[in-house]
């Protein structure tokens, strides 16, 4: 189990520039300027899509405003860019790495060179994924732990995916498998709980206690 520390980690910036107009609209300039009126209904100009580059830091990225207009959109603005740039833009201060991510977006689409950056913000995570290279898979934690009913889920977990939104689904259901299988059975989960709530009634009774709490069993 203490394995997991020695996992190694990778930082990442994860940067957020928004712009009065659409950024990744590359064929209409009047659609890439156009920001009027409502288009919550994610009809902004551009792609809906997430993308990758091998010409730039940041290893994908979205328009926020458009892939999720529901949450990103704001009336009378354009773009939300949200671009991850690995550990080299770890290190630079947050002007700075706000200045290329949008430099960086420019030659990815120079049409952009129009628009003005509104909004920017950074956030940093020393700690965002364990380093994909050989021989990690061995520290990688199973969901089950030595400790009686505490489980791990998480894409850094041991499962079939690497670290990312699958591998964290993946290691629910795995968790979720794991308590099942240890629900029934005279040692379960289930039994474990009949008798917790057995032994709390017989404290209360020889203490006179009307009020009886029960231990839940969420598994059944």
């Amino acid at each position: 189990f203490d394995n997991i520390y020695n996992l190694d980690t990778v930082p990442i910036a994860t940067v957020q520039v928004r712009f009065d107009g659409w950024v990744t609209e590359m064929e209409d300039d009047t659609r890439m300027m156009d920001i009027s009126g409502d288009q919550s209904d994610g009809r902004g100009g551009g792609i809906d899509n997430l993308l990758y580059s091998a010409d730039a830091e940041f290893s994908c990225f979205a328009d926020l405003a458009v892939t999720s207009p529901g949450d990103y959109y704001k009336e009378g603005e354009g773009s939300l860019i949200q671009a991850v740039f690995d550990e080299r833009g770890f290190g630079r201060n947050e002007e700075v790495i706000v200045a290329d991510c949008i430099e960086q977006l420019h030659k990815l689409f120079p049409s952009s060179r129009k628009l003005k950056c509104t909004w920017s913000n950074v956030v940093k995570l020393g700690q965002s994924l364990y380093r994909e290279k050989p021989g990690q898979d061995k520290f990688r934690p199973k969901q089950a732990t030595p400790i009686s009913n505490f489980f791990l889920a998480g894409s850094y977990t041991y499962q079939d995916y690497l670290d990312s939104m699958e591998g964290a689904t993946r290691s629910g259901l795995m968790v979720a498998d794991e308590i099942i299988a240890r629900a029934d059975g005279p040692e379960g989960l289930k039994a474990q709980s009949a008798k917790a709530n057995a032994a709390r009634e017989d404290s209360a009774e020889a203490a006179g206690s009307e009020e009886k709490m029960k231990i839940p069993f969420f598994a059944s």
